[in-house]
């Protein structure tokens, strides 16, 4: 009976010696988890996510917990932990944001070829997209895949420690400012990965405006539409390659990607 009780007191003593480190661990990590592309779909359910980030925080305690300073106690340590999700749930969203640059540069490739009227629901946003921008984002999370994107989101929260220390992050104008640069990148992107289709359709609708006041005696407005839907299909299938390596270079610069500091 008396050993019983002195592994009780002996786990409660290791609980109260290393808890608190373990429970801003695993915050960031939940925030990581709600929002990182692949587990941020809204057909993910919750408790799935949560028992993901308890099992990474659980991984990564051995690692991370020499690197944690003094941990603070009570209402403190409530703070941190919810800075804490929040730092983790802006690394996750800066992680999704190349996906959605991916998503809009379909759905502006799509605007030029005339594909935007077939839509499709969109169950990450809730909203409808274009299938064109549908394929693009599952194009981005096929390359982020394909370069080990899990095991990089699970190296970066291990490498963030570095950056923002724990509890080290604050909600102030230099926050907000990383954070619009986000997404000004994601904005970006998504031209860069529009830039090829789009550009050549862009002339393609010059041309054939030129045509039609040439020849009017052609009926260029009825033919316009199949005609740059039928082109831009095209200039999709030639533009992959291009458009691969364009998502490639944005996972690679991502912070703390494969070709990141």
């Amino acid at each position: 009976m008396g050993g019983a009780l002195d592994a009780i007191s002996l786990d409660a003593n290791w609980i109260g010696l290393h808890g608190p480190a373990g429970i801003l661990i695993v915050a960031r990590v939940a925030g990581l988890c709600a929002t990182a592309p692949l587990t941020a779909i809204s057909g993910v359910d919750v408790r799935f996510k949560l028992l993901l980030a308890v099992m990474l925080g659980v991984v990564l305690i051995p690692v991370l917990e020499p690197t944690i300073g003094p941990t603070p106690t009570g209402p403190a340590l409530a703070w941190a932990a919810i800075l804490e999700a929040v730092f983790g749930a802006l690394l996750g969203l800066s992680a999704g944001l190349i996906v959605a640059g991916a998503r809009q540069a379909g759905d502006l490739v799509a605007a030029q070829a005339g594909l935007s009227a077939a839509t499709l629901f969109n169950p990450e946003t809730g909203e409808e997209s274009s299938a064109l921008g549908h394929l693009y984002g599952l194009i981005a999370l096929g390359v982020f895949l394909g370069m080990q994107g899990p095991l990089v989101l699970v190296a970066a929260v291990a490498e963030s420690y570095r950056v923002v220390p724990a509890g080290g992050f604050l909600l102030d104008a230099a926050s907000a400012s990383q954070v619009f640069a986000q997404v000004g990148g994601a904005l970006a992107l998504s031209l860069r990965a529009a830039a090829p289709a789009a550009i050549a359709l862009a002339i393609a609708g010059l041309a054939m405006g030129w045509i039609g006041r040439l020849a009017p005696a052609i009926p260029v407005l009825a033919m316009s539409l199949p005609l740059r839907s039928l082109l831009g299909i095209v200039l999709v299938i030639l533009s992959l390659g291009a458009l691969v390596a364009t998502l490639s270079q944005a996972w690679a610069g991502w912070p703390w990607g494969g070709g990141g500091s």
